[in-house]
């Protein structure tokens, strides 16, 4: 243990002396360590987000929008499609089982709201009171809307937390009346924080109505955008879908052999829709890191067998007073060792840094883990092991002799 330690201590010295060469090497090693570190933040920032979403949203939701793209709701080439109707709901409810709770939903974006000299554009929903059991959408302030709301078709309301910032700023909004549409509605509670969805939506810009008002005061739209269900067991939701196929493609007369006229997303697809929106920043650093590592090896290898090069006589003056091939071995390895660790944090540190900036930006979520901590060291230790064996091999076969006469 003596002797390495005073082989480490030699290679620490002879590092000092070549300051720019250690320099190189380390920065090749930082850069290959933040992207693999960036990489690995992003991909558990994604997943953590993905799952809150799932958590937030229940795992027992079944959406079912118009169209065929699993992914929109819109068939290829089609800007609206009108399939879903509100009887289509009652007969879900009639003729499925597993069923805890079921909702039509209709909604249009960039609608225009006023209040006094202010205006915003929103989302607007239409609804019955039990959505907001199914989507976990309740009131943080005042009242949801209830049965008689929706049999009078009331000009009421609930706004989401961004347009109570847009348009009262710190003002209390319960009472007051603002314009959808140019049609005076009275604004009944405040609806729940949700942040960001995991499509990158702002879940808080949106303004909810009863939907007879939606469809009798405001937009006069028969058919709906969605249907939301929850269901009783969510061991058994394959077959409830399957089910649900079913009821719709009899509902809507479609025949054998036709495709359907309706798209169904579980929370499996919401994981993978997720997933695909941040897979290629995921797959960008991926590969910036593998190439940036085999570089950075690459660069530590060649910058080594120069060194050696360069050390030939002071390799020889070591061989000459007793230092084994051993003792050479282990110098240039530790050399190798402390290069690639100190360049990893460097690195480390960078990746951090980096994907504290992406998650501030909301470019993509991340989070600092362990693991990515871990797999950096590592990393380092097996660049060092791997593109560093053969210099040190190299110098410790050195000729003694032929050393000293360089």
């Amino acid at each position: 243990m003596t002797r390495t330690i005073r082989i480490a201590r030699e290679s620490v010295r002879m590092m000092g002396r070549n300051k720019f060469r250690v320099f190189i090497m380390m920065l090749g090693i930082a850069v290959g360590v933040a992207s693999l570190t960036l990489m690995m933040c992003v991909s558990k920032g994604a997943y953590e987000r993905v799952m809150d979403t799932v958590n937030r949203q229940g795992p027992d939701l079944l959406q079912i929008r118009p169209g065929t793209d699993i992914q929109t709701g819109l068939p290829s080439g089609s800007r609206e499609v009108v399939s879903l109707i509100e009887e289509d709901v009652s007969a879900i409810l009639q003729h499925v089982g597993n069923i805890r709770a079921a909702a039509p939903v209709k909604d249009r974006k960039e609608i225009e709201v006023i209040y006094e000299d202010k205006f915003t554009l929103t989302r607007i929903f239409g609804v019955i009171p039990v959505w907001a059991q199914i989507r976990d959408f309740g009131p943080r302030e005042g009242e949801f809307i209830s049965e008689e709301d929706i049999s009078f078709a009331a000009r009421m309301c609930l706004i989401g937390q961004t347009v109570k910032k847009n348009l009262f700023g710190d003002l209390e909004p319960i009472g007051r009346t603002i314009r959808i549409n140019n049609v005076p509605f009275t604004i009944k509670g405040e609806l729940q924080w949700k942040g960001i969805s995991s499509a990158g939506r702002d879940r808080d810009n949106r303004i909810v109505i009863p939907i007879t008002t939606y469809t009798r005061r405001l937009f006069r739209d028969m058919h709906l955008t969605q249907i939301v269900i929850t269901v009783e067991d969510t061991k058994k939701l394959n077959k409830t879908i399957k089910d649900v196929r079913t009821v719709l493609r009899d509902q809507h007369k479609i025949t054998s052999g036709e495709p359907d006229d309706f798209a169904m997303r579980t929370p499996q697809d919401l994981i993978d829709l997720a997933y695909g929106t941040s897979r290629s920043l995921i797959n960008l650093l991926t590969g910036i890191a593998a190439v940036s590592l085999l570089v950075a090896g690459i660069v530590i290898m060649n910058v080594m067998l120069a060194s050696i090069a360069a050390r030939k006589s002071e390799i020889g003056i070591r061989r000459a007073v007793g230092a084994r091939k051993n003792d050479i071995l282990k110098q240039f390895l530790i050399e190798g060792l402390i290069v690639s660790l100190f360049g990893g944090l460097m690195g480390m540190f960078l990746g951090m840094g980096g994907s504290v900036i992406l998650s501030s930006l909301d470019v993509t979520a991340s989070k600092i883990t362990p693991l990515a901590i871990a797999a950096a060291i590592l990393t380092c230790g097996l660049i060092a092991v791997v593109f560093g064996i053969f210099p040190a091999k190299k110098a410790a076969n050195q000729n003694p002799i032929d050393t000293l006469k360089v």
